[in-house]
């Protein structure tokens, strides 16, 4: 048509009116067999393009007007675009362009789904705990210190995960504190977040938490709720009624911001934390689900569709985002088939990928972005915020090595703006110490610092975009795509993702993946600096007998005053406990929904009374072998 019509007004320009007319003529025909949304496309384009190179423009988030500059001034005074957006003469390449890039914030979202990132909130969100819930809590004011917003995330230590109370029996004591916090009653969990109100807007927390994530979610909430409920009483010198207090608790609903894990499918396939039986984990997804849009909870996510645990067991990049993007999909459905409208249930879906050194690392947000928004609208129908995958990425702890360990941080930095490049929504850099043990202050500050550098200083980030235009990027996103979508198609002959679980598709892919890597590192094919190659000539690993590194650790005394404070929590609420927990288990059995009733129960009853209970009603996990 552009060629056509460009013709006609050489011939016109010529007097040629029969020639001009004729060709306009066939133009107009042509046109008309365009389907008008391109035409749409490329007028919308051309305007925004417009607006873009004027200096400022705006956009909408929740009827909310927000004005943007477009540019930043470099020191050389060059207005650099924040957005740099193609120019190219032919319509037929800038359509293409649209329907498979398109600018950020727009369909299908490959550049990101927001127009431009707020730079008001940086993307730090990193990973803390350790110990007691006052020791973790003093971390997260160190971690907040001088930052505008609290983005806060919760490691828990490995009976909290488990659902497992903490106790003096040898095969929990020695895991009570480690590599996590520990937290089992919602006084434990309010002393956690001790001085941080939940429902600012400048606050919003992680919980990576999976295999009985329903107790900590409940606990969580009902924290955030009691800091309404007192500072309701501090205002008005009394405490609320109970209409008053429902309007608390609705308020309070609607207005904390976070996310928990919860991912049980990947459980199932990569971290092993997966407590119930599935089909219980399941159907526990879907009660909170329920929960969620009954109660109109608008800012919490509920659940984290999880890739990095996947990549950790040895997947290859390509594999975590086929078998996460596959379980999100598996979600959707699930929560379809209770009746739930998507559009209301998949506000609540987040992400939460890892970045390697692998150059598909580079693209798996994009990729992950555009199969996300094509399949939700043209398979689902949902709407535009259902259409949009925001996820939190993290550098790989695979990546961390024990030798030559100070040099973590080069490979983290470079990860780190791979993420970055690829517009992840948040991000948390590891410290180079996590190669052996929890990070310290000193690891964790350099590890903050280094997304304030790339964010604040490194000038190339100042534009939001750098990889749309790129021949190689280009390449690897339509590469990537691909071959997800290849796997797509294995898991579907096998039933989707719960039949191949059942033949234990997505672990030996996992498996084999591993294995790969494994072989190739210790063969030196795999160059690893200061690992395989450009190793010293004496022994750089560490060695208990020179370990003069500090290190994070728990003691006796503080686990001990854990266990006390859990055994009076459940002797103060021994009787309240009981019949929340026999009211728990006849809902279980009545089919009801189990979430209502934590909510209620978890300020009575311990984690591991619950999960006890549970276990009686729903059973254990057993893996299929």
């Amino acid at each position: 048509v552009q060629q056509l019509e460009a013709a006609a007004e050489q011939m016109k320009s010529k007097k040629n009116k029969t020639a001009a007319e004729g060709l306009k003529e066939e133009a107009d025909t042509i046109r008309s067999e365009v389907p008008e949304d391109a035409w749409g496309s490329l007028d919308n384009f051309k305007a925004k393009a417009e607006e873009y190179r004027s200096g400022a423009t705006s956009y909408t988030v929740r009827n909310k007007n927000i004005p943007v500059k477009t540019t930043n001034t470099t020191l050389s005074g060059l207005d650099l675009p924040r957005v740099a957006l193609p120019d190219y003469s032919d319509w037929g390449d800038t359509l293409q362009w649209i329907r498979k890039e398109n600018i950020p914030g727009s369909f299908p979202y490959t550049g990101g789904v927001f127009p431009f990132k707020r730079q008001d909130e940086l993307p730090v969100r990193m990973f803390a705990g350790e110990g007691s819930a006052e020791r973790t809590n003093k971390r997260y004011h160190f971690l907040s210190k001088d930052q505008d917003f609290n983005r806060l995330s919760v490691a828990f230590d490995s009976p909290s995960l488990y659902g497992n109370d903490p106790q003096e029996r040898l095969d929990i004591f020695g895991k009570v504190c480690e590599s996590g916090v520990s937290i089992s009653t919602v006084d434990e969990m309010e002393k956690l977040f001790e001085g941080f109100d939940l429902c600012a807007p400048n606050t919003s927390v992680s919980k990576t938490i999976n295999g009985n994530y329903w107790w900590h979610l409940a606990a969580f909430f009902n924290v955030a709720i009691r800091q309404q409920v007192k500072k309701f009483e501090e205002e008005n010198g009394r405490e609320p009624d109970e209409k008053e207090h429902a309007g608390i608790k609705a308020r309070t609903l609607s207005t904390v911001r976070g996310t928990v894990q919860a991912d049980q499918l990947k459980e199932s396939m990569g971290q092993n934390t997966l407590v119930f039986n599935l089909d219980t984990a399941l159907r526990m997804m879907g009660d909170v689900a329920e929960f969620y849009v009954d109660n109109e909870v608008r800012n919490h996510y509920f659940v984290s569709i999880s890739g990095y645990h996947i990549a950790e067991a040895g997947a290859n990049p390509i594999s975590q985002a086929a078998l996460t993007l596959s379980n999100g999909l598996t979600y959707v459905e699930l929560f379809n088939s209770r009746g739930l409208d998507a559009n209301k249930f998949l506000r609540n879906f987040s992400w939460f990928f890892s970045n390697g050194m692998d150059p598909e690392y580079a693209v798996i947000g994009r990729v992950c972005r555009r199969i996300w928004a094509i399949a939700m609208r043209d398979m689902y129908g949902v709407d535009e915020r259902g259409q949009k995958l925001k996820y939190h990425i993290q550098s790989s702890g695979r990546s961390l090595h024990a030798q030559e360990y100070t040099w973590n941080d080069y490979r983290t930095t470079l990860q780190a703006l791979y993420a970055l490049a690829d517009n992840a929504n948040s991000l948390h850099t590891n410290s180079r110490d996590e190669a052996f043990g929890t990070p310290t202050e000193d690891t964790v500050r350099d590890a903050v610092a280094i997304q304030l550098i790339l964010s604040k200083e490194y000038g190339w980030l100042q534009n939001e975009n750098p990889l749309q235009g790129s021949h190689v990027a280009d390449w690897l996103t339509d590469s990537v795509e691909e071959e997800i979508l290849k796997i797509f198609e294995e898991m579907h002959r096998r039933g989707g993702v719960l039949g191949a679980l059942e033949v234990n598709y997505q672990r030996n892919r996992i498996q084999d993946e591993s294995m790969i890597y494994e072989h190739r590192k210790h063969s030196g094919e795999l160059p690893i600096i200061g690992v395989n190659t450009f190793e010293e000539g004496v022994d750089n690993s560490l060695s208990v007998e020179e370990f003069d590194i500090e290190v994070t650790r728990s003691d006796k005394e503080e686990r001990m005053m854990v266990i006390d404070r859990n055994k009076a929590f459940k002797d103060t609420h021994a009787k309240e406990a009981e019949e929340g927990l026999a009211r728990l288990k006849q809902v279980a059995r009545e089919g009801g929904n189990l979430f209502e009733v934590m909510m209620d129960i978890v300020e009575h009853c311990t984690v591991g009374q619950v999960t006890q209970a549970l276990f009686e009603t729903g059973g254990k996990f057993r893996r299929n072998m």
